[in-house]
This record gives structure tokens, sequence and C-alpha cells, in this order.
């Protein structure tokens, strides 16, 4: 079924194929059904420094390739991921877990960003100044910052992939990928997709396996001038903090406890509709996903009455099954973490109106499934309400006013994403402005496409995937100033 795409489970470097120097792997699991799906090297110092040494290698080169020339290698890339589009959605499937057809989502959002940078290359302008001096002038230029390091997470691998690898390129960077190593293999095969569209040795190059050795080269190896990662806060401040210490540039999508809030004159059919798409995409397993579920006490009953009504008719199970479309968390360890912020609610006073892991269908405990729940009397003190959930928990919190609303949502260090509900526009985008987030949708739970840019404030993040702010991401302004004395004797 995958053999269309053809690419060993080798890391790749340099424009070749091949296995750690140790010889060790490591095992890549389906969380659906807990079966071995496959194996992927694992890589480590070596195999980093070797990467970053080829990148430097085809840094000059690919720098100096003509930025339309560079889009017409985006571009082919973006047709072969379409082209690919069922064994890539399959095999997304199967080692992450979210529905099938979230993974042939993915694949066209992934596709969307190569397009996106491709046409952007020939957008990278510079401009002149006017000088105060006659016979001076003065104009900038943008330059590639250089080798690249990408570190993605397991929760969109390819989509998230994208984002960094699309700008880099396009900016004339090479890259070299880290994956998450729960999720190793769609990153091979995207390899093997820019080994098709010949892109040039050593342009782009993927190294799996130990994580910290494989950072330390990032961080401390003094060919890459860049590092742009989604992952967790915590990762990204160690991250930050020792590219610091080598004056590297980094960006980061982090954390997010998202508000989604629902004012008292909403549509209450389509904000329940948005929040149940929004919150169990990828499982619940979403950076942007609603964390928070803020409903004004006046329809506070209403709106979860229609809450437990669409999630009651949610199908749990393997993502492969048409019919599901709530799949796995990522591992067990994933499942005992959501359970755990559960648990502690239901201690602390949150009642538990459905779901819960003692719900989860005997047929399914192979997996590593938690079922959509819903849990109401949630307070603000709450860990479920402070951290992360990374699953496919649904909080409700009634509010009686926009400035508590408000209050309560921006009391939080992450400002990842918001969501706003309401037919008065006019108030929701102005509640929306004072909410401390990145990207705000208001009545809409898909704020995020590849023209617009995307990216956190306070412990969510720093600097911006998409738009044209993405590509200046991996560009640095050069100023250059020429004094003409003919000019200025004339």
């Amino acid at each position: 079924m995958l053999t269309e795409l053809q690419f060993p489970a080798q890391l790749w470097i340099d424009g070749d194929w091949r296995e750690a120097e140790s010889g060790e792997r490591f095992a890549v699991i389906n969380p659906a059904t807990g079966e071995r799906l496959g194996d992927a090297p694992r890589g480590g110092a070596v195999e980093a420094t070797a990467a970053v040494e080829a990148a430097e290698r085809a840094r000059e080169g690919w720098a100096a390739t003509p930025a339309p020339r560079r889009g017409e290698y985006l571009q082919r890339i973006r047709q072969l991921l379409l082209d690919h589009r069922e064994p890539l959605a399959d095999l997304l499937t199967r080692e992450q877990g979210k529905p099938l057809a979230q993974a042939r989502a993915e694949v066209d959002y992934a596709a969307g960003f190569y397009r996106w940078f491709a046409e952007e290359a020939r957008r990278i302008y510079g401009r002149s100044i006017p000088h105060a001096d006659a016979g001076k002038f003065s104009w900038v230029e943008y330059h590639p910052v250089g080798v690249t390091a990408a570190v993605t997470p397991w929760n969109f691998p390819l989509a998230q992939g994208a984002k960094k690898i699309a700008a880099a390129l396009a900016a004339g960077c090479p890259v070299v990928l880290k994956p998450a190593s729960h999720t190793p293999l769609i990153s091979l095969a995207f390899a093997w997709i820019t080994g098709q569209a010949e892109l040039p040795a050593g342009v782009f190059n993927v190294v799996c396996g130990d994580a910290r050795a494989i950072g330390k080269v990032f961080t401390d190896h003094p060919a890459v001038r860049a590092i742009s990662l989604t992952g967790s806060t915590e990762t990204g401040a160690e991250i930050m903090s020792a590219a610091g210490r080598h004056i590297k540039r980094t960006s980061m999508e982090l954390g997010g406890n998202s508000p989604f809030i629902v004012l008292p004159d909403a549509d209450l059919e389509r904000a329940v509709d948005d929040l149940i798409r929004v919150k169990f995409m990828a499982n619940g397993q979403m950076c942007v996903t609603a964390n928070r579920v803020f409903a004004h006490e006046s329809l506070f009953d209403r709106f979860t009455a229609l809450v437990l009504e669409r999630v009651r008719a949610l199908q749990l199970g393997n993502g492969l099954d048409p019919n599901v479309n709530v799949g796995p968390l990522v591992s067990a360890a994933a499942v005992a973490a959501v359970n755990g912020l559960v648990e502690d609610a239901v201690a602390g006073g949150a009642v538990l109106l459905h779901g819960g892991l003692a719900a989860l269908p005997a047929e399914l405990s192979r997996g590593s499934f938690y079922p959509p729940t819903v849990l109401a009397g949630v307070s603000d003190g709450m860990r479920i309400a402070r951290e992360e959930i990374f699953g496919p928990v649904i909080t409700l919190l009634p509010f009686a006013s926009d400035d508590e609303v408000i209050r309560r949502a921006n009391a939080t260090e992450y400002g990842l994403a918001a969501y706003v509900y309401g037919r008065d526009i006019q108030r929701a985008t102005r509640l929306a402005r004072r909410l401390q987030a990145g990207i705000t949708g208001i009545n809409d739970m898909r704020p995020l496409r590849a023209e617009v840019p995307f990216g956190g404030v306070k412990s969510s993040g720093v600097g911006r995937e998409g738009g044209s702010e993405g590509l200046l991401e991996f560009m640095e302004a050069r100023v250059f100033s020429v004094f003409d004395a003919e000019v200025a004797s004339g």
C-alpha cells in the first residue's frame, strides 16, 4: 500500500540514505493498535554533525540560486506531496493516529506552504534610502541567514515541517530537520519527496534519534545560524538558552492554553460545531486547540447541553476507519498525563459530565485511547485550566461579563491562540483585541493559513511562521552605503 513512496527508513544526509554509525534503531509504534509499525535509525551527534556540514557545503550554492529557481523546486515538492496524498495520509494516520480525513487535510495544508513560499521567494524586496549628503546612496538587501536547524513535533509532523522548511528554503537557507521520535517515518517519506524533486544534495537533510545529542549539535555547531522549533515551552526555553550562548537566531512556537469565548449573543449551533471541530482535531493534541471554554452564564446550560449532544455522537477508534472522528493519543504516557489532569480536576470539585478513562471500550484497550470527555465545575486554579491538556477534554467555565472573561482568559503564561463567538462583530472584535494571543479567530475556528503570520506571545514563543513575516525569520537585512565623488561634485 505504501510502495508508491519507495523510501528506506534511513537518515537522509547530503542527498543520500544512510544508517546511524552505531547501527542502532528504535521502534515506531502505531498508537491505535500498540503494534510496531516500523523502525528508524537512532542518529546522534555524529550524524547531526554530518548533516550540518553537508548543509554548510550546500549553503553558498543554494543562496546563489535565483529566488525564482528556488521557488520552482518548492513547486515541485508541492506537486509531489499532492501526487502522493493517499500513501502519505495513510502513513500519517498509522504513525500519528489522527483520522484519515484529517491526515489528508494535513498533506494539503503542508502543500499550501510550499506553494506560498515558492511565490513569496519572488518578493524578497530590498529598498533604497535617500541620503542627506550629496553623492551618497544607501540601500538595504535581504540575505539568507545560513544553515537552519528545524525541530518538529509529532502532532502535525508534515504541516509543522512545511512551515519551517518551505520558508527557509525559499529564503536560501539549507535545512537540517530533527523530527519527533514518535513520528520519524513521515519525515523520512518527505525526504524521499525532496529527492524526487531533485533538490540539490545537502540542501535538505533529516536526522532522527537522540534528541539531546542532536539538539546540542544544533545549538553548538558554528555553521548553524538559525533554529526553528515547535514544541513545549520547557524545551523551547532550553534551546533558546543554549542557542543564546552562541548568538543564534531562534524562532519558537511553544505551548498554549487557548480560551474559547462564547458571548451571550453567539450563534450557539455554530459555536458548538466549531468547538467540536477545533477541540477534537488531531484527537485534542493541537497547540491551538480550545483549552478553556468560557460560555456566558445566560446561555451556559443550553450551550452545555448542545456540547454533550455533539460529544456523545463522536466515534472513537482507529483513524483508518472512515466512521471514526477521534483517534488515539500518541502514546500511553500521553493518556496517563491527560487522565491525571482529569482526575485532579474531579478531585478538586469538577463534575465529569461525559467520558473519562473508565468509559474506554474494552476493545480499544490495546491502543493509546482516551475517550472524548466533558468537565463542568472547573475553576481557574485547577491544573486542567492552567496547563495545556493536549487531549480530547472539554472544560466548561461560565462567565458574567466581558471584563471578567478577558481577565480570566489572559491570566495564563501562554498566548498562542484564542477564539471569540458572537453575532455583534464589533463587540466580539473589541474583546478579541484585548486578548493576549498571537492569533484570534472571531467566529472562525481555523484562522491559520499559509498567507498569515502565526506565532505566540508571552511563553507561547517568539517569531512568526507563514505570511511574508515567515520568510524574514530566515533572512537578515544588510545595508550598503556608497559615496560617488562625481555626483557630489557635479
